[in-house]
């Protein structure tokens, strides 16, 4: 019979994910609890804000108030990645070939496996972050939009349209879609192949999160 073991956290929760096969959770006050044996905590940020499962690498990334991002692996070794000053890190994702990216205020960063960092300036605040499953290619929440980037090569970006304000992305497990999270009851989606358009409205509330 599977077993229900209480954890008494003394705070906000930001994430709930297993590192192994070890529940780890985040707080925003930046510990990282783990129950492995009883329970024990590490300490990422000063202020946690965003937090993501980087599944192929068995880590949690997260950034905030600090304006640092960590990696915390299931055995409680806490690792700073980046830095950006004094500006908090108010998204966070993993990528392939062990990139990171992350964002603070109009501004996104994509840290490649060697420690070389890109930036990636918008004209309004950065919302979310997703890398797409194939290729080295990144998607940037935005207001009225989305914006595709391809860090490892040079050329313009690809602006996808759409009125509102739109807080989160994600890529379809092909790559062949992006859809977003909007502040307004709804989602918004993109065909990549010649861009055209997937309204998704009539939710009852803000939808939070999406998974495919």
């Amino acid at each position: 019979m599977p077993t229900v073991a209480p954890l008494d956290l003394e705070g906000h929760c930001v994430a709930a994910v297993f590192l192994g096969d070890v529940p780890h959770f985040a707080l925003a006050d930046g510990t990282i609890h783990r129950f492995d044996n009883g329970q024990k905590t590490a300490q990422a940020n000063d202020g946690l804000l965003a937090a993501f499962h980087d599944a192929a690498n068995d880590r949690l990334i997260t950034g905030g108030e600090d304006g640092k991002v960590f990696s915390i692996t299931a055995g409680g070794n806490v690792q700073e990645l980046a830095s950006a000053g004094k500006k908090w890190i108010t998204s966070v994702t993993a990528g392939p070939q062990g990139a990171i990216a992350y964002a603070s205020g109009k501004t996104a960063f994509v840290r490649f496996a060697d420690g070389k960092t890109k930036e990636f300036a918008h004209p309004r605040s950065v919302e979310g972050l997703a890398f797409s499953p194939k290729g080295m290619r990144f998607g940037v929440a935005r207001y009225n939009g989305a914006t595709l980037h391809f860090p490892a090569a040079e050329g313009k970006p690809v602006e996808l349209e759409w009125a509102g304000a739109h807080t989160g992305i994600a890529f379809s497990p092909d790559g062949a879609f992006l859809v977003t999270t909007m502040q307004e009851n709804a989602l918004h989606g993109w065909k990549l192949a010649d861009g055209k358009h997937m309204r998704m409205s009539g939710y009852p509330g803000k939808v939070k999160s999406l998974s495919w």
